[in-house]
């Protein structure tokens, strides 16, 4: 039978006091350093980026291997710069809104939200110098582009009868060790959650199950009835991409491209998960304790910085015809990684228990670097253009499997391979459309990013979750004058994903989510 919480205010409360102290401290002796985002699924979030950059590209879905003249070409292909037949400075702003439908699923609980958030800001800022030169074509410039962005919101709230997240602080065997001295028998844990339960009665050492040879001789603070699971996950930051790129006239009519790329930006995670037993079935009666309430916190931020280069060619082949082909080098991305857990627990007879706050309470927190090296990435594309109207087309073909993770003083053996046996390559296709009716330049698009994760493989959830992404686009550009255009262009993406409160729990809650984007892009472009 499980014992209730002890009042801290007891002499042998005290002497608890004491052991958990000392088995902190010997898990911090022995736990080694962890963070949040050390698997292949947060590195992927990092390096996926959106199809289009600038207001004109975002119209037609990102399309343009085959060689665009804008701001564009410095993602999509930098040969296509030396198309331009004059020098130019562009900018674009643009506004994202984010819609995650969210759909809580527990054991006795379905329900339905659906938070959005929206961030504005500038997307891309550019110049392109075309060098005089006695025959053939020169152009060099420099581009500041977002490439990406995390900002999304998503709530949860239900009930749930037949489990908590007080399940999951349990630990396994293995995670703890325990020690005996002249005052009796203290835990010292190998992993942080279990350890921060510990601290905050989360979870509570057992005497009789100690005594029965229980292999994890724990009991959740939660065993009995109902409790309401209310949480939320925020997440913000962007990539952006400062550019260097210069592209020539090799032979007539064929152009070949370089840009030395450097990516930076920042991720900021934040999840909040709470606990009540609204209708007291934890009462400290039955072998239940009197738990009333907890909250857990996770948060991490990430900043990133890197480097990769682009090559690119891009030819006409036909009157009207270019063909583009485009290579990018891995891109070897350093991390910086802060990360913090908090854990507090609140029980009927007002005591209150809280981990993470303190200036020594450590576990769950620290600061962790890494590097993350993205694989390389080719694609091919073309254009055709006929009485107004142009038709372009790209495949970009990335084998994410090659993803690999790498720290000084850390081994990422094990999850290298996960991400090799889990991950797999795609072919990213889009599609774009434009027609030009005298000043008026009408666009259209569509795209296609499939979900990369292995589905055969025994390591993937089986969720039921294809988070392939697909986007469609469309937008309209007006010239003023021939040295002055501006653009305006919409587009949509759509994609599944699951959210899990907690794992490793027989029938733990999932959250369904079917995330929409909405992304509005304004653009100028100056020649001269």
């Amino acid at each position: 039978m499980k014992k209730n919480k002890m009042n801290p205010f007891r002499p042998e409360s005290i002497l608890v006091a004491a052991l958990m102290t000392f088995s902190g401290l010997t898990m911090a002796l022995i736990a080694p350093e962890n963070s949040r985002a050390q698997d292949g699924a947060d590195a992927l979030r990092f390096l996926q980026q959106l199809p289009g950059i600038t207001a004109t590209a975002n119209g037609i879905a990102g399309a343009g291997i085959g060689g665009r003249t804008d701001a564009s070409a410095f993602r999509t292909n930098p040969a296509g710069l030396a198309w331009n037949e004059t020098s130019w400075f562009a900018a674009s702003l643009s506004n994202q809104n984010v819609s995650d439908e969210a759909v809580f699923n527990a054991p006795g609980s379905s329900t339905r939200l659906e938070p959005d958030v929206s961030s504005t800001g500038l997307a891309s800022l550019a110049y392109a110098y075309k060098v005089p030169t006695a025959q053939g074509r020169l152009v060099v410039g420099a581009g500041f582009n977002q490439t990406s962005s995390f900002d999304r919101s998503l709530f949860y709230d239900g009930t749930n009868n037949a489990n908590s997240i007080t399940d999951f602080f349990m630990p396994l065997p293995g995670e703890f060790e325990l020690n005996e001295d002249a005052d009796g028998v203290f835990p010292s844990f190998s992993r942080d959650l279990s350890f921060i339960a510990f601290e905050t009665f989360g979870i509570d050492l057992s005497p009789e199950l100690i005594d029965a040879g229980d292999p994890v001789p724990f009991l959740p603070a939660v065993s009995a009835g109902t409790v309401r699971q209310v949480g939320t996950v925020e997440e913000d930051g962007r990539m952006t991409e400062l550019s260097f790129a210069g592209a020539v006239e090799a032979a007539k009519d064929v152009m070949i491209g370089v840009s030395i790329n450097i990516p930076f930006g920042e991720y900021n995670f934040l999840r909040e998960h709470t606990e009540e037993d609204f209708q007291n079935d934890n009462d400290g009666t039955g072998g239940t304790t009197d738990f009333s309430s907890l909250r857990f916190t996770e948060a991490f931020s990430s900043d990133f910085v890197g480097v990769n280069a682009r090559f690119g060619l891009s030819a006409l082949v036909a009157p009207g015809a270019r063909i583009g082909l485009t290579v990018e080098t891995p891109t070897y991305v350093s991390v910086e990684e802060s990360f913090n857990t908090v854990l507090e627990t609140t029980f009927d007879n007002g005591d209150f228990f809280s981990y993470g706050n303190g200036l020594t309470e450590t576990a769950g927190s620290g600061d962790f670097d890494y590097t993350i090296t993205s694989p390389w990435k080719i694609g091919v594309g073309g254009s055709y253009a006929v009485s107004g109207l142009t038709l372009l087309a790209d495949v970009e073909w990335v084998d994410w499997s090659q993803l690999e993770l790498d720290a000084d003083g850390f081994s990422f053996d094990q999850e290298n391979q996960d991400i090799q046996r889990t991950l797999d390559a795609v072919v990213n296709a889009r599609l774009g459309a434009e027609y030009q009716v005298e000043k008026l330049t009408l666009r259209g698009g569509f795209a296609i990013y499939p979900d990369p994760r292995e589905s055969d493989s025994p390591l993937v959830p089986s969720d039921g979750v294809d988070r392939e992404q697909t986007y469609l686009s469309a937008g309209l550009g007006y010239a003023f004058s021939k040295e002055v255009s501006a653009s305006i262009s919409w587009m949509q993406g759509q994609f599944d994903d699951q959210f899990r409160p907690y794992t490793d729990v027989d029938g733990a809650p999932t959250v369904a989510e079917e995330v929409t984007t909405n992304r509005v892009m304004i653009g100028f472009t100056f020649g001269f």
